[in-house]
């Protein structure tokens, strides 16, 4: 399976890899996702809502696992909460999840990423 995106943007430093993304909901929304890949774990947050989770349920799909531990709700996100001037409609809180994974597979979860979201080269860097 894969996400269709409106826009994504990556960045790359020596300790984490980082993505922020609009994914096209089946209903056409905008939903912000927001993902951080560390050497053992890593995090994705989504819009708190029933196409929020489902992303999640995508990503536990994509890696293969469910998170560690379960989703918890964080108010705000990676955006601070409310976006005004944006895309997207979103005010409010933010799903949380992190799959936990030894080291040794963080190329693997890395592809599982590029793969799930689309990503491409052009678009990594």
């Amino acid at each position: 399976m894969t996400l269709s995106c409106k826009n994504t943007a990556v960045r790359e430093s020596a300790a984490q890899w980082n993505l922020d993304a609009l994914v096209k909901t089946p209903g056409g929304d905008l939903l912000p996702c927001f993902v951080s890949v560390i050497s053992t774990y890593c995090t994705v947050q989504a819009s708190n809502t029933r196409d929020g989770e489902a992303l999640l349920e995508s990503v536990s799909g994509a890696l293969g696992a469910p998170p560690s531990s379960p989703p918890q709700v964080v108010k705000g996100g990676s955006c601070g909460g409310e976006e005004e001037d944006s895309d997207f409609p979103f005010t409010g809180s933010m799903v949380s999840a992190t799959w936990d994974f030894p080291k040794e597979r963080k190329g693997e979860v890395l592809k599982a990423f590029h793969d799930l979201f689309s990503l491409t080269e052009r678009t990594t860097g």
